[in-house]
């Protein structure tokens, strides 16, 4: 992951290429915002992808509480007006809270605040 300053160079120098080419200049904290973004999400989808039994748990869990709630021992995640689309963001959630615990446990936690909630999907 970039430091706060490595990523702040990069986008001065991005600037300073749209200036010479007449295009307007990008606000230099919002775009390091974004590429901090943008590293958290890269780095959460690779912590999900490396920990699919774990996802498997969470989605199992989930699943068995759905059916209770629904009163229906059968139920699965089929059409998204059926809940699926609610399914996965609980999966997605949960996965999301556990990956931020992991981090924060191992000092992870980045100086420029906590996870954007914008974009994940």
């Amino acid at each position: 992951m970039q430091t706060k300053e490595e990523s702040t160079r990069e986008v001065e120098d991005r600037n300073k290429l749209r200036a010479d080419v007449g295009l307007p200049l990008v606000p230099v904290a919002k775009e390091v915002q974004k590429l901090y973004a943008a590293e958290l999400r890269q780095d959460f989808l690779d912590w999900s992808d490396r920990n699919s039994d774990i996802r498997l748990r969470i989605e199992a869990e989930v699943l068995e509480a759905e059916r209770r709630e629904r009163h229906d021992p059968t139920w699965s995640p089929r059409a998204l007006l059926n809940g699926a689309w609610a399914f996965g963001s609980k999966v997605q959630d949960r996965m999301l809270s556990l990956w931020e615990k992991k981090r924060n446990a191992a000092g992870k936690l980045s100086p420029m605040g906590t996870i954007p909630q914008d974009g994940w999907e």
